[in-house]
């Protein structure tokens, strides 16, 4: 979990003006959209209303 923050920070900071830092940036965002993508796939046709829980 730290080094997940540790990437996140490096990636997002306000001195990240490398490529290296571009490219981790992209591949951090890439595997968000992968994750959310793939959580809203499992949870298709899932009744989420108020009335549910």
């Amino acid at each position: 979990m730290t080094a997940l923050t540790k990437a996140f920070h490096k990636a997002f900071s306000e001195a990240s003006d490398s490529p290296k830092h571009e490219l981790l940036k992209q591949l951090l965002l890439l595997c968000a959209a992968i994750l959310l993508v793939s959580a809203m796939a499992l949870t298709y046709g899932t009744d989420l209303s108020h009335g549910f829980f």
